[in-house]
């Protein structure tokens, strides 16, 4: 397979579910050479609650492998197991709660002719308003919201499977961080070590 293949199910929809992880407002760089950053979701599916959504993604995953093999001319590929981005959720014990972990994410940036351009995730409330970025950034861990997202077909390094691309957020019933971390000392000075002046501009905390 020499061409690129691209087999896709665009603008498909979660029901409303609660956030486990969400990475959102602010992009996340897993390390020095992440140079586009991602903004992800991963969403508590009860399998019983959700069991037609459950299974009409199950079977999406196996229309889009047979789709792929088609575009390819393959009889069969090696494939992930599960086809699609679900797995067993477990606290913070390890142990398995029962529900699962559907993982959506997309990046943050694209990169063409050595420019970068920003990709806008929109984060709503339940009339269409977007939520100010100050405010995405303190939603937390059991947000309950909903997702649109394309599911994309991929083969890399000889094993099919399906993502799903984040497109966009409604924020249905809200769970808030009680801050920023930087603003825990807000309105407290003390005598002791202070920036000059150069320094405290080269700060990320700095005016």
């Amino acid at each position: 397979m020499t061409n690129r293949i691209f087999v896709n199910k665009q603008k498909l929809f979660t029901p409303k579910l609660r956030a486990f992880y969400l990475t959102l407002g602010e992009a996340k760089h897993y390390n020095a050479d992440d140079k586009l950053g991602s903004y992800s979701v991963s969403l508590s599916v009860d399998p019983e609650a959700n069991a037609d959504w459950v299974n009409q993604m199950e079977e999406l995953g196996e229309d889009l492998y047979t789709e792929y093999l088609d575009a390819a001319g393959k009889k069969k590929l090696q494939r992930r197991d599960p086809i699609v981005p679900m797995k067993n959720e477990e606290d913070r014990e390890g142990n398995e709660t029962g529900n699962l972990l559907v993982k959506f994410n997309a990046k943050a940036n694209r990169e063409k002719d050595g420019r970068m351009w920003p990709v806008d995730v929109p984060v709503l409330d339940t009339k269409g308003n977007r939520i100010p970025t100050d405010k995405v950034k303190l939603l937390s861990r059991g947000t309950e919201m909903k997702v649109s997202f394309d599911a994309n077909a991929y083969y890399m390094s000889g094993v099919f499977g399906i993502s799903f691309k984040l497109r966009a957020v409604q924020v249905v019933d809200p769970v808030w961080r009680d801050g920023s971390p930087e603003d825990d000392f807000a309105g407290q000075t003390a005598d002791g070590f202070v920036l000059d002046d150069e320094e405290a501009a080269m700060s990320d905390f700095g005016a």
